[in-house]
C-alpha cells in the first residue's frame, strides 16, 4: 500500500501511537542541567524490576518434559527411579527398537534400554549414547523398507530388531 492510498485517519493513528510510545520516555527523562566542568557525564538511569529475574532453568525445567521413550508416558521422575547406567552394563540384547526415521542425509534408529532408561541412536552405522558419544565396538545397519535394524558387536554378536515386534509379543 502506497502513501497515497493510505487513509488519513490510519496515518494519524500511527503517528499518535508513535507519540504515545515516546511520551513516557520524554516525561521520565531528567531535565538537562547547565553544563559545568565538574559534571561532564550524565547520571545513568536505574531500572528496578518488581519481580525477580527469570532464568532459563526456572522456565524450562526438565521435570516438566515427558520422555517419549519411557513406559506409560512417564516423565523425568520415571527415569530418576531407573538404575544408573554404566558402559559395562551395555548389552545389545537388552535394547528395544523404538523408531526409525529418515532425513535427507541419513537414516536414524532410536533404541532404548528399558532396564536403565537410556536412549541410543544408530546413525550412519554407529551407535551413539544420550551424550552423543559413540558406543565402542558396536556397529549397525538400518533397513527402512523392511523396518529392521541389525546391531553387531566386535565379537560378531548380532541382534536383529524389527519395528513393532515388541508390541506383537504382548
Amino acid at each position: 500500500m502506497s502513501r497515497k492510498n493510505t487513509p488519513v485517519g490510519f496515518r494519524l493513528l500511527v503517528v499518535a501511537g508513535a507519540l504515545a510510545l515516546r511520551g513516557p520516555l520524554l516525561l521520565s527523562a531528567q531535565p538537562a542541567a547547565a553544563p559545568s566542568a565538574a559534571a561532564a557525564a550524565p547520571a545513568p538511569l536505574v531500572v528496578q524490576a518488581s519481580t525477580p529475574t527469570a532464568t532459563i532453568g526456572s522456565i524450562y525445567t526438565v521435570e516438566k518434559l515427558r520422555d517419549p521413550f519411557g513406559h506409560g508416558g512417564g516423565g523425568g521422575a520415571g527415569t530418576a527411579a531407573a538404575k544408573l547406567f554404566s558402559p559395562d552394563d551395555f548389552n545389545i540384547h537388552n535394547l528395544s527398537l523404538r523408531g526409525i526415521m529418515k532425513d535427507a542425509s541419513s537414516d536414524y534408529a532410536l533404541l532404548s534400554d528399558p532396564e536403565f532408561g537410556v536412549t541410543f541412536i544408530l546413525r550412519k552405522g554407529k551407535l551413539y549414547d544420550s551424550k552423543n558419544k559413540t558406543v565402542p565396538g558396536v556397529t549397525g545397519r538400518i533397513d527402512v523398507k523392511q523396518k529392521t535394524v541389525d546391531l553387531v558387536t566386535l565379537d560378531k554378536d548380532v541382534q536383529v530388531f524389527r519395528l513393532g515386534e515388541e508390541e506383537e509379543k504382548k
